[in-house]
């Protein structure tokens, strides 16, 4: 089926909380409004972005630059309409969305309907990830043109708003939080630490598996060796699987990762750098959901303590994964009681 809407990413925003513009900050090695650009790839008919040029997609500039994110919409859709001659429906995506999908717009897309279909989270609607109905870009015209700035008056009673828990049960949990401030950016991009040489982190975006090994390879060490655990299709009795979701219990889990870390450490002593990274959330089929690298002078070792590592993460960390397959859901095959370090 063809895809029955555009989209818009807006990257023109001022920033000024974060001290530089958001729409370049990287995110698992990718800058976020490029991140937010490819998820729209294949889900709308065509893509626009209003403000900066950063995105790699056809670019326009509000007029006057910098009024506001109704002003952005509105000359993202007109855009849009210049090009193509037809008024649909569009996906407005705000550039600071680290843990959007191509799901999350895929199902905005898809939503039945023809009305606006905005996310309701922690009691606030989300205009700038939300699927804008023809009706209500033509509304937001109009207020523009009127002297409105505001997005508050777009979305009325017809306006399709979808609770958190709906949300988190058709696409996933935590998939419209944006980044407003430094905090923000750290808890989703990891980081290496200013610091020492152990590397742990859980995060909800892409694993930045290049940037540990680069972050492990220091002039002593001789062998640097990396893990990637990514989704597979199947599982025991469970072909074609095509979605995983792990939740932890987050304090326990950086607490048990840094412990297997310690044992590492004393049990091979010439290890120099250690990283463990774990993905929570939402993955598809070839995705990174964990991350090892050990660096040391040596090979034997570097390969016997990232062994160790990941297994004792697989066996002690209390981290669970949920699986969707072909005919059915629930939670992973082999699951055992999580045991001491």
């Amino acid at each position: 089926m063809a895809p029955t809407a555009y989209g818009i990413v807006l990257t023109g925003g001022s920033s000024r909380r974060m001290g530089l513009d958001k729409a370049t900050l990287e995110v698992g090695g990718v800058a976020l409004a490029r991140r937010v650009a490819d998820a729209l790839a294949g889900a709308v008919a065509l893509a626009v972005e209003v403000g900066t040029g950063v995105t790699g997609l056809p670019c326009v500039v509000e007029d006057p630059a910098g009024s506001g994110p109704l002003a952005a919409v509105v000359a993202g859709w007109e855009e849009l309409v210049r090009r193509t001659g037809e008024k649909q429906p569009a996906v407005v995506l705000a550039c600071d969305l680290p843990a959007l999908t191509p799901g999350l717009v895929t199902w905005l897309v898809q939503r039945p309907g023809s009305r606006s279909v905005v996310p309701f989270v922690e009691g606030l609607a989300q205009p700038l990830c939300a699927r804008w109905s023809v009706a209500d870009l033509e509304k937001a015209r109009a207020q523009l043109a009127a002297g409105e700035r505001s997005l508050r008056r777009i979305f009325g009673s017809e306006t399709e708003l979808v609770a958190d828990d709906e949300l988190e049960r058709q696409v996933g949990r935590g998939l419209t939080q944006d980044v407003d401030t430094p905090d923000d950016l750290a808890r989703f991009a990891l980081a290496p630490p200013p610091a020492g040489d152990d590397w742990i982190g859980l995060g909800r975006a892409p694993l930045p598996a290049g940037a540990a090994a680069r972050w492990a390879t220091l002039p002593r060490c001789g062998a640097v060796v990396t893990f990637a655990g990514t989704v597979r299709d199947h599982a025991e009795g469970r072909d074609g699987v095509d979605e995983l979701a792990y939740e932890a219990y987050e304090g326990p889990a950086f607490s048990r990762m840094a412990a297997v870390v310690a044992r590492a450490r004393a049990r091979w002593p010439s290890i120099v750098r250690v990283a463990v990274l774990h993905r929570l959330g939402h993955l598809t089929v070839g995705e990174t959901a964990v991350v090892v690298v050990v660096s040391s002078p040596h090979r034997h070792d570097a390969f016997a303590a990232g062994g160790y590592v990941i297994d004792a993460v697989k066996e002690t960390v209390p981290i669970w994964k949920y699986e969707r397959w072909r005919d059915g859901e629930d939670w992973g095959t082999g699951a055992q009681p999580v045991r001491s370090v």
